[in-house]
């Protein structure tokens, strides 16, 4: 599970600061950290991709409809790709 807090990003350096309660055994370490806005965005991309491939394997077609299945498919992730 991702926890999601709100704190404050400082417009000049970048600085981030989540206000939380300190019980005096604080340290300062590096921790690498996304904006909420672009992990959400690239999970709901990672969603849509994924359901695509879901069908890619569900979908058995007729062997005279096997092209133009796949040429939806291939479609509909060349579309999300561009997004």
């Amino acid at each position: 599970m991702v926890e999601i807090y709100n704190g404050w990003q400082c417009i000049g350096c970048g600085k981030i600061d989540v206000d939380r309660p300190c019980v005096g055994i604080c340290e300062d370490r590096p921790a690498r950290v996304v904006m909420a806005e672009d992990f959400e965005r690239v999970l709901d991309r990672n969603r849509r991709l994924e359901s695509v491939v879901m069908r890619m394997i569900r979908t058995r077609p007729h062997p005279d409809a096997w092209e133009r299945s796949f040429k939806a498919l291939q479609s509909e992730a060349i579309a999300l790709m561009r997004d």
